[in-house]
């Protein structure tokens, strides 16, 4: 990871397993885009019993966050889900957004 990308993350409140994995700033369109990625191998809690999990798979989800100065700013994410015995596979809870919301919370 850069020093820009430890920047983002650091300012997002990241921490592991998650990074910012690209950082894409179109000046013309005024809009920044922060891709944030998660560690291979890497296993998630259960969203209802907390229980760590391996990876069942993952989508794709975006979030309008805070302007970045005059700059629209956007979060992109692989997002995983969990594979839990118990409860199946659930989509994991993302330290940025609250669970359905298109929005991190700072918006």
């Amino acid at each position: 990871m850069d020093d820009r990308s430890s920047l983002f993350a650091m300012a997002l409140g990241l921490n592991r397993p998650w990074f910012v994995s690209e950082i894409k700033l179109d000046t013309a369109k005024g809009r920044l885009d922060l891709d944030i990625d998660f560690e291979k191998g890497t296993k998630f809690p259960c969203p209802k019993c907390g229980k760590m999990c391996a990876l069942h798979d993952t989508t794709f989800k975006e979030w309008r966050h805070l302007d970045f100065f005059q700059y629209q700013a956007y979060l992109h994410a692989r997002v995983p889900r969990a594979s839990c015995p118990e409860h199946g596979v659930l989509q994991v809870d993302v330290p940025w957004a609250h669970q359905g919301s298109g929005f991190t919370p700072l918006i």
